[in-house]
């Protein structure tokens, strides 16, 4: 009986061990999480986790213009993509005007817009980066500005509708 009491004893002290432990908040790199204003549906309002403000994404479709005030890039170097490298941008804060656009680029120039989304269009066009500069090893802080042009298919209403813009973009 002993024996039980002790083994039962052991189970109560290893769970109250357990029990009593608390995992410590993650911690990550600066500039990769959201701000907690950001979160909040206060999109713009901070500048943490790669939302910058004061950067814009304008883009005219239907012959209406629109710019999004909240944008963010990444910018991925040809040695973790080759043999290009890739740089997306990308805006806005709900579903019906969010936009993004990736480019297998890594430098200033004009290239393919392999993606184009825009709510619940998609398609593909052309870019110019002016400028793509980025300053640590991250690729989210620095500068990309441009323009853009293409042609998205609404999945809501199967329509090609022809779209262009701009963006400058600074983190």
């Amino acid at each position: 009986m002993n024996k039980l009491y002790t083994k039962f004893l052991a189970v109560i002290v290893f769970a109250f061990a357990i029990g009593s432990c608390k995992v410590d908040a993650p911690i990550y790199p600066e500039g990769t999480v959201p701000s907690a204003d950001f979160l909040s549906g206060n999109a713009g309002a901070g500048t943490g986790g790669g939302i910058s403000n004061g950067s814009t994404i304008t883009y005219t479709i239907d012959g209406k213009t629109t710019t999004l005030k909240t944008a963010f890039f990444q910018v991925i170097s040809p040695s973790q993509n080759p043999p290009t490298g890739n740089t997306q941008i990308g805006g806005g804060s709900d579903l019906t005007t969010g936009f993004s656009l990736t480019s297998s680029t890594a430098v200033a120039g004009t290239f393919d817009a392999d993606i184009i989304t825009l709510g619940t269009s998609v398609g593909s066009g052309t870019v110019t980066f002016t400028e793509i500069t980025t300053t640590g090893n991250s690729g989210l802080k620095g500068t990309v500005k441009g323009s853009f042009s293409g042609k998205v298919t609404d999945f809501t209403t199967l329509t090609d509708k022809n779209i262009s813009g701009s963006f400058s973009i600074k983190m």
